[in-house]
Order: structure tokens, then sequence, then C-alpha cells
């Protein structure tokens, strides 16, 4: 992967015991599997660092709220009031038997190694597009002893605007921060919506810095993120009117007027417009909880629309790289042993829930 030069890279991650508490603040929250990958990922750090980075989660949440404040509240106390219930087990997010059955699912994808073949993309040529895409400020090179890690969702992205957060990726700008770091020092912030996209685009075979189309329906923060990303790496975009429109932006001078395009995703609802490009490839930003055996699962995460699990573990993995853990760029999971890990994981609390 490309990144600009945006931090000096090392050989090894240093050495240093980072206490991390997570949480994804929005509403709803409830169905969020953000907490699951942040267990995955950390534990695969842990396994396969040649350098043994030292990373422990000390807690994750499901922050409910309706405000940023909220959001920053929890960062700065740790605590939540009134837990939520999580969708994938029906208890108390943060209690003792979400903490038992996350565990129980560890125990699973600690075994996973490889990823599943039929999550597995033929190698391309195709040159992946460098992110961060914008940036004033370098990030850290190492993690510190306490630091605080947040993702954003509705109806939160629009709403950090703060100077006093240091941002890249235009994330303020553009109305659309999901993800936060707090370091000890200072918090910074990114938009991980839309590079996931193009990361699962370039997954998929689609070469977007060489002028790939995106068709896309939506005006809110995760459309307008995508927009941005998806242009500044060299990507056109089609865009077709939905209940709410992608205002001018950055992106404006991509867009184009074209009856073919090579991927559509329509963030204003699960429909897809009539007449679409037969040759196109569908994506949705959106997942609802799975039924059936890993394999049936696996099955379903390649037949037809594409599942919003790709978007997601694509966004997770940009998180750690851009602003979580730059430091350990080369040591991360790739897509598909990370989706194969997830199922698995999601299988082993259906079981149980």
């Amino acid at each position: 992967m490309c990144y600009d030069g945006l931090i000096e890279k090392v050989e090894h991650c240093p050495k240093v015991m980072a206490e991390v508490y997570y949480g994804i603040a929005g509403n709803p929250v409830s169905h969020s599997i953000s907490p699951l990958l942040v267990s995955i990922v950390a534990q695969h750090l842990e396994q396969n660092s040649k350098s043994k980075y030292n990373l422990e989660i000390k807690s994750l949440n499901l922050i409910e709220a309706d405000s940023i404040q909220d959001a920053l509240a929890w960062g700065y106390a740790k605590t939540i009031p009134n837990p939520v219930n999580w969708d994938y087990t029906g208890a108390p997010f943060g209690k003792f038997r979400n903490r038992a059955l996350i565990q129980k699912a560890l125990e699973i994808t600690g075994k996973v190694v490889e990823e599943d073949e039929h999550l597995t993309i033929e190698a391309t040529s195709i040159k992946p597009a460098s992110f961060p895409l914008s940036s004033k400020v370098k990030l850290p090179t190492k993690a510190f002893g306490e630091e605080i890690w947040l993702n954003l969702t509705t109806p939160l992205k629009h709403q950090l605007t703060s100077q006093a957060v240091m941002d890249f990726n235009e994330s303020s700008s553009i109305e659309s921060v999901n993800v936060l770091r707090w370091d000890g020092h200072g918090w910074w912030s990114s938009n991980v919506d839309g590079c996931g996209l193009v990361r699962c685009a370039e997954f998929f075979g689609l070469d977007v810095i060489s002028g790939a189309i995106l068709a896309i329906v939506g005006g809110g923060g995760a459309a307008r993120s995508t927009a941005y990303a998806w242009t500044k790496s060299g990507g056109k975009l089609k865009v077709i009117p939905g209940r709410r429109t992608l205002n001018d932006g950055p992106w404006t001078e991509s867009i184009i007027e074209s009856q073919s395009y090579d991927m559509i995703i329509n963030f204003d609802s699960e429909e897809i417009p009539e007449n679409i490009d037969n040759n196109a490839i569908i994506i949705s930003p959106r997942y609802d909880l799975m039924e059936g055996t890993v394999k049936q699962r696996i099955e379903c995460l390649r037949a037809g629309t594409y599942d919003g699990r790709w978007m997601l573990v694509a966004q997770h993995l940009e998180c750690w790289r851009q602003l979580w853990a730059p430091h350990c760029i080369d040591e991360l999971p790739s897509m598909g042993l990370l989706m194969t890990k997830l199922i698995h994981a999601e299988n082993v609390l259906a079981s149980y829930a």
C-alpha cells in the first residue's frame, strides 16, 4: 500500500504497551460489528507482529449518542450510563455475557490463519490508490500508554468541525468525520468511508486511479466521503438523483454523464435503481444479521449485491492504517483474511444467541 510518506516507515513496531479504549458512537449502534473487528485485528497483531506489538483493548463500547459532544464525553469519562443491548447477543454490551461471548469468538478467530478461498481475489496489476489523500500534519510513529479510538456513524459524521482536532483527508471540510484517535496529547480525525470503498473496488478488480466510474445515489456523510476519496484517487462519478442531493465539492469537476459505469452504490436506500448497467458491480453500504453455516454465510458475501461487510472490513483496516496504528501497516491482516475471521466470529456468536 502507498501512504505518501505520512510517517517514516520503520522496520518493526515499537515495543510499547498501549491501553486502548474503543467505542463506536451514533444512533443506532446496536447492530454494529465494529467492536468485534477491533478485537480481531488486535488479536492478529498480537499473534503475528514480529516485534510483539503490545496492544491491550481495555474496553469495547457501543455509545448511543445524537450529538458529537456526548460521544466525546464518553472519550473522557470512558463509561456508559446505559449500556446498549447488542443485536448479536441480545445482552447489554460491555457486561459479562458479551465479554465472555466475544472471547469465545476470539478463541476461534485465533485459529483462522488463512483466508477462505472464496474470499480471495486473484492478484491483478492494479496500482492501489495512495492514502491518506490530504494531510498537513504528521501522525505519531508510535502508540502511547493510553489511547481512545472512536468511530462515528449516523448522525454524528457531519457534526465535528473543531479546529482543536488535527484533521486529514479533509474530513471536517467535507463534513464527514468517522474515525478519531486521542493519543494522550490531542485528537486526530479522518474519514475512511470513501477510502474503504476504493479498496473494495480495487479488491474486486477495478482500476480506480485510471478513471473507473462510480455511480452514486445519495448525498449524506458517507456519500460525500466516497465522492471525495473516489475522485481524489483518479476515479469518475456518475450522480444518480436520490432522496438526498450530492452537493458541489472537491469532486464536482469529476462528475460525468455516462450510461455505463463500473460500480454502483445507493446510500439512500436498499433499492437499486432501474435500468442499471448490467456489467456494473453492485455494492451495498448496509449489512444485516446473517444466518447459516460459515460456508453459507461466505456464499452470501459473493452472491449478487456485495454485502456491506466488504465496505466495513475495508474501512476498518483503513482506520488502523491511517490513524490508529500507521506504524504497523505491513502487519495488518488482508481484507480476505479479516473477512474470513469475521464470518467465523459471527457464526460463533449466533450459536449462543
